[in-house]
C-alpha cells in the first residue's frame, strides 16, 4: 500500500527532466496557456501557478507537499498524483506502469481513474482517447464547456485533419451535453455545427434558450457564407464533401420566422455580414423562396456577373411581367 505523503515512495525514479517539461510545456501553449491538470488544482483550491510542469525535485517536492496539505478527500489526493505519476511513468519503465500499481494499490475508483486518464490524454494532445474516455457514463462531466471548446479548437493549431467529417466535438457534446454556458463556447460549436450541416444546425438553435438565438443565428449565416474553408485541412477535399454553394442553398430555403427573417435581413444588409461574399444575393434568393415577390421587385437592382445569361436585373424584370397587374399586391408567405 502506497503511503502518499511519503514522497520517496511515491516518486522513486526522479522527477520530470528537462525534456518532458518542454513537452508538456508546449502542450499547455497549445491548450491556452493551462492545462487541465491546473484547471484541476485550482477547482480544488490548491495554489496552481507556475507550479506544473515542476521544475526539477524541488519543484515536484512543492507541488506534492500542496496535495498532501489541501484540505480535500484522499481520493482527490490520489487523483492528482496519479496524474503526475502518468507523466513519469514511460520515464520509469516499470512493468506493470507506475502509474498503475499506484492507482491499483490505493483502490482508485474507477470513474476517478476514468477521468483522469482523459484529462491526462487531453493535456498530451491524444484527443481520439481523451474523448473515449471523457465520455464514459460512469464520470460527471467536470470542465465540459472547456473540454468541448479545445475539441472545437483543435482545428486553429493543425492538431489533426480536420473537415466537416471530424466527429469529436459532436461526439463529446451529444454524450455529455455540455451546458453551453457563455458566448465563447457557443459561438465556435455553432460554427462547427454548421460547417457540418446548415439545416440539422437550424433546428439545434431552435430549440436552445430563445435568449441565444439571435447571435447564433446570425453565426450560422456567417459560417455559411464565408468562403473561407472550415478546418485545417485541403479546402479542395473539404469543399467535395459539402460544397458552399450547397451549404447558401440549403440557407436559403430555411423555414425562418417571420422574426428571424428580419434578424437575418438585417445582419446581411446593416450589420457585421454586408460584407460577406453573397450577402446581398441571399436576402433577393429569400425573398424569392419565400414569395415576397413584390418586395423583391419593388428592391434597388442588384449589379451583377450574369450567370448562363441572367443577372439579376432580367430575373427583376421577369418576375414584375409574371405578377402583372398583381405587383402591387402582398404576396404570400411561408
Amino acid at each position: 500500500m502506497f503511503d502518499i505523503e511519503d514522497y520517496d515512495q511515491i516518486f522513486p525514479y526522479g522527477s520530470y527532466a528537462e525534456g518532458l517539461r518542454r513537452d508538456i510545456a508546449e502542450c499547455q501553449s497549445t491548450l491556452g496557456g493551462r492545462t487541465f491538470f491546473e484547471r484541476l488544482l485550482e477547482l480544488l483550491n490548491i495554489k496552481w501557478r507556475k507550479i506544473y510542469p515542476p521544475n526539477g525535485d524541488d519543484g515536484l517536492r512543492e507541488l506534492h507537499n500542496r496535495i498532501c496539505e489541501a484540505p480535500i478527500t484522499l481520493h482527490y489526493k490520489h487523483c492528482l498524483i496519479f496524474y503526475l505519476l502518468r507523466d513519469l511513468s514511460p520515464h520509469y519503465k516499470t512493468s506493470p506502469e507506475w502509474a498503475t500499481q499506484f492507482a491499483t494499490s490505493v483502490h482508485l475508483e474507477t470513474r476517478f481513474w476514468t477521468f483522469i486518464e482523459g484529462i491526462w490524454e487531453l493535456d498530451h494532445l491524444q484527443f481520439d482517447n481523451a474523448v473515449g474516455h471523457l465520455t464514459h457514463p460512469s464520470i460527471i462531466p467536470t470542465f465540459p464547456d472547456e473540454i468541448l471548446l479545445t475539441l472545437v479548437n483543435r482545428r486553429h493549431h493543425q492538431l489533426s485533419t480536420m473537415s466537416e467529417t471530424d466527429i469529436l466535438p459532436l461526439a463529446y457534446y451529444n454524450c455529455v451535453k455540455p451546458p453551453l454556458a457563455t458566448d465563447a463556447v457557443r459561438q465556435p460549436f455553432v460554427r462547427y455545427l454548421a460547417a457540418r450541416n446548415v439545416t440539422e444546425t437550424y433546428y439545434w438553435i431552435r430549440a436552445r434558450p430563445e435568449h441565444e438565438h439571435r447571435q447564433l443565428l446570425e453565426a450560422l449565416v456567417e459560417q455559411t457564407l464565408d468562403h473561407r474553408a472550415w478546418g485545417a485541412g485541403d479546402p479542395s477535399d473539404i469543399e467535395s464533401i459539402y460544397p458552399r454553394q450547397e451549404k447558401a442553398v440549403e440557407l436559403v430555403g430555411l423555414p425562418f420566422s417571420e422574426e428571424e427573417e428580419e434578424w437575418v435581413e438585417k445582419f446581411l444588409t446593416e450589420g457585421k455580414g454586408r460584407t460577406l461574399k453573397g450577402a446581398e444575393d441571399t436576402v433577393l434568393m429569400r425573398k424569392i423562396a419565400t414569395g415576397r415577390l413584390h418586395s423583391f421587385v419593388a428592391g434597388k437592382s442588384k449589379q451583377g456577373k450574369a450567370h448562363h445569361g441572367v443577372d439579376w436585373k432580367t430575373l427583376k424584370e421577369g418576375v414584375k411581367k409574371g405578377l402583372g397587374p398583381r405587383e402591387g399586391e402582398e404576396g404570400f408567405k411561408v
